[in-house]
């Protein structure tokens, strides 16, 4: 399902009168300046009184606050689309929003960080990197370096890999492995030092791999790898989002949200619509900016769920995502209500 088009209302010297067509609802609103120039952007939980805000209509300021901009004098029109669902209202956003701002300026936004692993290498070792380089061994995303960083040491607490990027042929009176601090305390492996074989060592590393890749062999994780972090390459996920009358499911595949290929249906329709969804391939850059900033909001820490085993196994997991104020609301019969 594409998503929707703003909707316009001309002020035309009527600001009052433009204002009050405006829905009461949630959403995104733009107000266009002239020659249809986009003076602002934004969600909001009520459309109608957030146009009025900026457009000298809202409350005063309380002392000692700066009041709000009024754009009466500049605005020739507002733009809404409605979104009762706190995702889509995101993605709406997102992608409004992406053709006036290039991500370099976007200063609510930090790039996402991600561990990089490949057991395939002589010695593997784990680094923190951003998408730059391609998905290729990549895990995450995780909301900063800093973030990163922490999770590459509570991997190593449990995969005792190597953390130097030293390059060396392995032999058991090596200078290099025996004034090393973590092959002395055993921290690591010590592939240096021959202490494991290099296949060994590989095996080894292919385990941290699997780890990092699915959350199910994750048992016991530390708080430093939340649930979502998976494969970036290759990894399929659903965005579950409750709105007031139905469920959105928003496939992501590598880090991109398919817009097109999502799907809507009432509680009783969902696990229908889960066995529809799809995950077709998809170019262009990625949503990894901002969808890793919505999973580690609020709602979205438990809206993400990874795509695998069977369709009734998702199912289950979506159900699992729904938040308890939804959950309670259908088992009221109130799923309309606000």
């Amino acid at each position: 399902m594409s998503l929707p088009a703003l909707a316009f209302v001309p002020i035309a010297g009527d600001v009052a009168g433009a204002v009050v067509r405006v829905p009461a609802s949630a959403g995104v609103g733009q107000i266009l300046g002239p020659d249809g120039k986009s003076l602002l952007l934004a969600s909001a939980s009520n459309l109608r009184r957030w146009a009025g805000s900026h457009l000298g209509l809202g409350k005063p300021a309380a002392p000692g606050r700066r009041p709000r901009t009024n754009l009466a004098g500049l605005a020739s029109a507002i733009g809404w689309v409605e979104a009762d669902a706190p995702f889509r209202q995101r993605l709406l956003y997102e992608r409004l929003v992406a053709p006036l701002v290039p991500l370099t300026a976007r200063r609510d936004l930090k790039p996402p960080a991600f561990l990089h692993l490949d057991p395939l290498q002589r010695f593997p070792r784990v680094t923190v990197r951003g998408v730059e380089g391609g998905p290729h061994g990549l895990y995450g995303p995780f909301r900063d370096r800093r973030a990163a960083e922490k999770a590459r040491d509570a991997l190593h607490r449990l995969f005792p890999l190597r953390p130097c990027d030293s390059a060396f042929e392995p032999d058991p009176a090596l200078p290099l492995g025996l004034g090393c601090l973590y092959a002395q305390v055993r921290s690591c492996a010590a592939p240096c030092l021959a202490r494991v074989g290099e296949e060994e060592y590989r095996a080894l590393a292919a385990r941290a791999a699997v780890w990092l890749a699915d959350p199910s062999a994750r048992k016991d994780a530390p708080a430093a790898v939340p649930l979502a972090v998976s494969a970036a390459g290759g990894a399929r996920a659903v965005v579950v989002d409750a709105g007031r009358t139905e469920i959105g499911l928003y496939p992501v595949r590598a880090g991109r949200v398919l817009d097109g290929a999502a799907a809507f249906a009432p509680p009783s329709g969902l696990d229908a619509a889960v066995t529809r969804l799809d995950w077709p391939e998809a170019s262009g850059p990625d949503d990894w900016p901002w969808l890793a900033a919505w999973l580690r909001s609020p709602r979205g820490r438990s809206s993400y769920v990874l795509a695998g085993g069977d369709a009734a196994a998702l199912a289950a997991a979506v159900r699992a995502a729904l938040p308890a104020s939804f959950v309670a609301r259908v088992a009221g019969g109130n799923v309309g209500a606000s």
